[in-house]
């Protein structure tokens, strides 16, 4: 993956950051998708849909065992 830098005025740069933060992702990540919003290597439209429509059964995983006795550091 390519590395660049960029030089933008210090407001803009809070902005991004503010807005990255809200966002929940990485200021990286958030200027991406500004730059790039439909990425080549999404997945295509109804792809899960089409997969997950191969599973009859239940995948569901089974309930965790019960957790181990702690022994009483007294």
């Amino acid at each position: 993956m390519a590395q660049l830098n960029l030089y933008v005025p210090n407001d803009v740069a809070e902005r991004l950051k503010r807005d990255a933060s809200q966002a929940g992702l990485s200021l990286s990540s958030y200027v991406l998708r500004k730059l790039d919003p439909n990425p080549s290597d999404a997945w295509p439209p109804g792809y899960f849909e089409s997969v997950c429509g191969f599973f009859k059964e239940d995948i569901s995983l089974p309930p965790d065992p019960p957790p181990d006795d702690i022994e009483d550091l007294d």
